[in-house]
């Protein structure tokens, strides 16, 4: 077991279940370790906690980056991270947030990471202009905003219980990404919408 598996699978145990919930010898059960052996690797819970959202931001922004490398327009960029982080989703707790507020360093990397991934929004925004793809007259940094409260919606709501977690997150992405696209991002837009069977009203 190394230090990456024990990170990917006490984060996902944090973000499905509550901070609260979750104890060291939950985790040490759940990677099939001894706790003396969790706690060689961390000194504590919130350590291990800090190390995953980062071990977990940091892998999503390799994904991203890779994609900004290809031949894609800000649309493509988009709609293919979110059709990569789709393949492993994860549905935060609602109360994972809030039990965020109990834990100052995980807390204070959290909002540190949310600001990074704004300035990343704004980039693809901007860039998304200069490619036609997006309206240029849209206030990025409003859009930037409006996508990072979005992340809110990690866990549908019982609102939605009706509908499964992909199509609510579908229609979240692609009305939002319409809104702010031009001809040749709808274009876009419509040929992803296909490629998950999601019918652009």
């Amino acid at each position: 077991m190394t230090k990456e598996q024990i990170l990917s699978t006490a984060f996902d145990l944090f973000s499905q279940y509550r901070i609260k919930k979750v104890s060291m010898d939950d985790i040490a059960r759940s990677v099939s370790v001894s706790k003396r052996t969790l706690y060689d690797f961390f000194e504590d819970k919130e350590t291990l906690l800090v190390q995953g959202m980062k071990y977990n931001a940091n892998r999503l922004d390799e994904v991203l980056t890779e994609l900004e490398k290809g031949s894609y327009t800000a649309v493509d960029v988009i709609l293919l991270f979110y059709m990569e982080i789709m393949k492993r989703p994860r549905w935060y707790n609602k109360q994972y947030y809030e039990d965020l507020k109990k834990y100052p360093d995980a807390f204070n990397t959290n909002e540190e990471l949310k600001g990074k991934f704004i300035k990343k929004c704004k980039v693809l925004f901007d860039r998304g202009a200069k490619e036609g793809v997006f309206q240029p007259e849209v206030n990025f940094e409003i859009m930037a905003l409006l996508a990072k409260e979005q992340l809110k919606m990690l866990q549908p709501s019982k609102s939605f219980c009706n509908h499964s977690n992909m199509d609510v997150y579908n229609t979240v992405l692609f009305t939002f990404l319409r809104g702010i696209c031009k001809e040749k991002g709808q274009t876009i837009l419509e040929r992803y919408a296909v490629k998950l069977s999601f019918k652009l009203q």
